[in-house]
């Protein structure tokens, strides 16, 4: 017999491009994980692209990678829709195809195809990286909560709770409003988004390297992963990294990565007070986020604090920790701040709309000043943030499987 016929295949669907950040940093190592650990023998990972020119399908040994195109004319919420429609067709066309054993879709968007196409086909189907999204873009203001992408992708939520063989939550604090709003408890997991905690871990060398190309000497230094605005405060958060060089003292250093303009992020740090000759700003790739992660002291993660806020699992926390470095983190987000609370050496808490920045600050750099910290610190990503959280949930998901 074939080893389709013999062996286990998944299909694997993302609504991300094979270029996003999350595809690299999660997707492809949650594919490596089932084949590796044996739970897969095949996968087809089906990826939705949006750049001009679509970058190379994945040769990943076992997996067969199809690419589709998104449409990038025409409101929002009508390209989306007509692009449900035309990738519907094409799954159902591919799972009736490939017969798969399981479909498993990333995120509550692909969630939504999921649940289409597993009706048409009668292929069970589970759903990871369960969060509230619809709830949290509407908390910070980029949807409408009577607006068409809203109203869509809740009522997308509400067919998964209901059909899905299996949820896969972020947090523990979703899966219980889940189990309040009726959804059975053996059918909701959690996993928090996980992270390569070996290609993450501390490199002293690249710590050299990158203080020296940055001006730092031993004091210390601050960085930041990401954007501003939308789901992350702009201003609030050039004032915490200004106060951050105020008291972590003359020669500290802060380092920003992201994909804005340099020249506007050292604009919100000259008028939040900074000495802009202090902030090294630019774009890093995730190739090399170890290298810059490994040069700082302390990390920071000012997320707008919402009630949907509490049910996300941040990839950039993971992150950090697995890097060694507290974490300065808005109250309230995900599991992680109550990790934060209880762990040492896990970071601080703040609210950027507060005024308790300086004692949030003060602690992560009392830290510092224990000389195992680093490793405690890195601990954390081991316990709270390992892949083998992510089997563990996969591994219960095909133990579920109707039995052939």
């Amino acid at each position: 017999m074939s080893e389709r016929a013999t062996g286990r295949t998944i299909v694997f669907l993302s609504y991300w491009g094979s270029d996003e950040p999350l595809t690299v940093s999660t997707v492809l190592p949650t594919l490596r994980m089932l084949l590796d650990q044996g739970l897969a023998t095949r996968i087809v990972l089906c990826t939705v692209e949006r750049s001009a020119r679509i970058p190379p399908p994945f040769d990943i040994p076992g997996c067969v990678h199809v690419q589709w195109r998104a449409r990038q004319s025409g409101p929002k919420a009508l390209s989306r829709a007509l692009d449900m429609k035309r990738m519907h067709r094409d799954l159902v066309t591919l799972l009736r195809s490939e017969r798969p054993q399981l479909l498993v879709a990333r995120g509550v968007v692909a969630g939504g195809m999921a649940h289409f196409a597993a009706r048409s086909t009668g292929v069970p189907y589970a759903v990871d990286y369960v969060e509230p999204h619809a709830d949290y873009m509407a908390d910070v203001g980029e949807w409408r909560r009577n607006g068409p992408l809203y109203l869509g992708l809740n009522a997308l939520i509400g067919l998964q709770c209901r059909s899905a063989m299996r949820l896969v939550t972020v947090s523990h604090n979703y899966r219980r409003m889940l189990l309040a709003k009726g959804v059975p408890a053996e059918r909701v997991l959690v996993a928090p988004c996980p992270v390569d905690v070996e290609r993450m871990r501390f490199d002293p060398q690249a710590r050299r390297e990158v203080r020296a190309l940055i001006g730092a000497d031993e004091a210390p230094v601050g960085i930041y992963l990401g954007k501003f605005g939308g789901l992350y405060h702009r201003e609030k958060s050039f004032a915490a990294f200004t106060r951050f060089l105020e008291r972590a003292g003359a020669r500290s250093r802060f380092v920003v990565r992201t994909p804005e303009p340099p020249e506007q992020v050292l604009e919100g740090m000259r008028a939040a007070g900074a000495d802009i000759t202090r902030v090294h700003v630019g774009f890093a790739g995730h190739a090399e986020v170890p290298r810059w992660l490994s040069a700082a002291d302390v990390a920071f993660a000012p997320y707008r604090g919402t009630p949907s806020s509490a049910c996300i699992s941040p990839m950039k926390i993971g992150e950090y920790w697995a890097n060694g470095l507290p974490v300065v983190l808005t109250r309230g987000v995900g599991d992680d701040s109550s990790i934060i609370e209880q762990e040492l050496y896990a970071g601080a808490l703040f609210d950027p709309e507060g005024d308790d920045i300086d004692q949030a600050l003060d602690r992560v750099l009392q830290l510092l000043s224990v000389p195992e910290q680093r490793e405690r610190t890195a601990e954390l990503a081991d316990r709270y943030r390992s892949m083998d959280l992510t089997k563990a949930a996969y591994a219960a998901i095909l133990e579920a499987l109707p039995k052939a």
